[in-house]
């Protein structure tokens, strides 16, 4: 339990440094184009590799870096955004530090090799599966169709699974993908920051 807590008070001390905020901010950058280059397949819907900039930060900072940055991605892509079919929705943020603190427990100080391609690949799945396809559709539905959710009708109920199918089949056919692209940029932009500022993260 203790070196749970050291991972939160490690990645608060690492906004100490100079060079958490310049890379963190370029990787905040690349959140922010990757987010506004989504697919919108609904309002609800959309597909985008944001998550990687995301992901990079927790691997190199940690937990507590990596839910200020996502707070900031959030914040700052919505309002940069040029497709906003829904009004600014502080739970979806709530959903999105949770996935930070998932991604930043998981990857923070993960060695280059095996045992990060394996903290990639955990981390992912938890946060397409909890945050994704649980939290996140819960707090749509209940935001924008249904007010009732979860405590539903019979019909209701049918009328969510309809609603749901998309998004299943969304998450499920790009997981891999997410999966592949993920163990190959994370490691890349690992081994590119260590060569550049010549230390250790791990």
């Amino acid at each position: 339990m203790k070196s749970f807590f050291s991972l939160f008070s490690d990645s608060a001390g690492e906004l100490k440094k100079v060079t958490t905020i310049t890379v963190t901010g370029m990787l905040m950058a690349l959140s922010i184009v990757l987010r506004n280059l989504a697919i919108n397949i609904s309002a609800d819907l959309r597909i985008t590799f944001a998550f990687l900039g995301i992901m990079a930060v927790a691997m190199l900072y940690g937990p507590v870096v990596t839910m200020i940055a996502t707070t900031g991605i959030d914040v700052m892509g919505y309002f940069l955004d040029g497709f906003k079919a829904r009004d600014y929705n502080f739970g979806l943020l709530v959903v999105k530090l949770i996935a930070a603190i998932i991604y930043g427990v998981i990857l923070y100080k993960k060695a280059t090799g095996k045992q990060l391609i394996t903290g990639i690949v955990i981390s992912r799945v938890l946060v397409v599966v909890i945050c994704q396809l649980v939290l996140t559709s819960s707090v749509l539905y209940y935001s924008y169709t249904n007010r009732n959710f979860p405590f539903m009708s019979g019909s209701e109920w049918t009328a969510f699974k309809i609603w749901m199918t998309p998004r299943l089949i969304k998450n499920v056919l790009m997981l891999p993908i997410e999966l592949v692209m993920s163990a190959i940029m994370l490691p890349a932009i690992r081994q590119a920051y260590t060569r550049v500022f010549k230390t250790r993260t791990a």
